[in-house]
């Protein structure tokens, strides 16, 4: 029995091997492939309100940076945490370890805990370095864009897309560092440092005399995803520096908005009250045109999802067929060379 199971073995490599070794590879690949799709995301550790409501605490580095601290105190990076906007949006947040990464300091995802609330110094500048002054520096570069692309992910795109971008205009060109406002103290007097032309006929036009800066139009709010992992959406500031196409409407809707075309159009002859009929159903008709597309969308993704799975049954359920066939082939091949 013995010499027959050691001819067997000499036989594989060249016979048997040939016929079980692909459906091995299939079976593997449908498992892990499998697994991979199907896996359920791990926990996460929520964090309580309650635990965010204590007293901001001062940075050791006041002491020998009151001026920077004295500006800073009363930031935005400052009251990054215990902002009462950025509570509420927390406790809906799906993913709360996507927003604490950023509005605290030092923060540990895998106990959920930080080291301090808001943005403060060691944030942007880095851990306190031992033998800071003296021996170690904790200078930020002010040409280096990467320490704010780590938490305005959005700005960050847009910006990179612009000719402030082609132009090196980065965040601390426009920005202060510590209040996060901008250099010149208002924003008509930094765009003016580089746009005079357009600057000059918009204080002249009737939109400047009325209070309009550049930022209204060219960095007007929208909703968007402030992180692309929380499911939470805020009214942030563009920095694509483009025109929205709704912007006008925002301040003009009396003469711009569709809703207002009837009560305008019933002043007109008859046929401009016909035209204005069909605009009003053609944007109900776009609405629910955009309704059934995102519905399609979903279920698009519901079969790709349900096809990944298939796929990966179908992989396996040939694996197996083809290491049954592998082994019957084996055996067959046994029992002639045992004849």
């Amino acid at each position: 029995m013995k010499v027959r199971w050691l001819q067997l073995r000499r036989g594989l490599p060249a016979r048997g091997w040939v016929v079980i070794l692909p459906s091995l590879v299939i079976v593997a690949l449908a498992l892990a492939f499998t697994g991979r799709t199907s896996a359920a995301p791990a926990p996460q550790p929520r964090v309580l309100l309650s635990d965010l409501l204590f007293q901001q605490q001062q940075p050791l580095c006041q002491n020998c940076h009151p001026d920077e601290y004295a500006v800073w105190k009363n930031s935005v990076h400052a009251k990054a945490t215990l902002d009462p906007e950025f509570q509420a949006q927390l406790s809906k947040s799906q993913n709360q370890q996507a927003c604490l990464q950023c509005h605290t300091t030092g923060f540990d995802s895998g106990s959920g805990k930080f080291l301090s609330e808001g943005v403060t110094c060691e944030a942007c500048h880095g851990p306190y370095k031992e033998g800071h002054p003296a021996g170690q520096t904790m200078k930020l570069p002010m040409e280096s864009v990467d320490t704010c692309r780590m938490c305005h992910q959005t700005a960050f795109q847009e910006w990179e897309k612009t000719k402030h971008a082609e132009q090196k205009i980065e965040c601390f060109d426009c920005h202060q560092a510590h209040t996060q406002g901008v250099r010149t103290g208002s924003p008509e007097k930094l765009c003016a440092a580089c746009h005079s032309d357009q600057q000059t006929k918009l204080a002249h036009s009737v939109h400047g005399i009325s209070g309009v800066d550049c930022g209204s139009c060219h960095m007007a709010k929208e909703m968007k995803d402030t992180a692309t992992t929380t499911g939470v959406q805020l009214s942030v500031s563009s920095h694509s520096f483009a025109v929205p196409a709704d912007v006008c409407n925002r301040c003009h809707s009396d003469v711009t908005h569709a809703s207002n075309v009837l009560a305008r159009a019933s002043q007109l002859p008859q046929v401009g009250m016909a035209d204005a009929q069909q605009l009003q159903q053609a944007n109900a008709r776009v609405k629910e045109l955009e309704d059934q597309a995102a519905e399609m969308d979903n279920r698009l993704n519901s079969l790709r999802n349900v096809s990944v799975v298939g796929l990966g049954l179908a992989f396996g359920s040939g694996g197996f067929l083809g290491l049954l066939v592998g082994i019957g082939g084996i055996t067959l091949l046994k029992r002639r060379g045992v004849q």
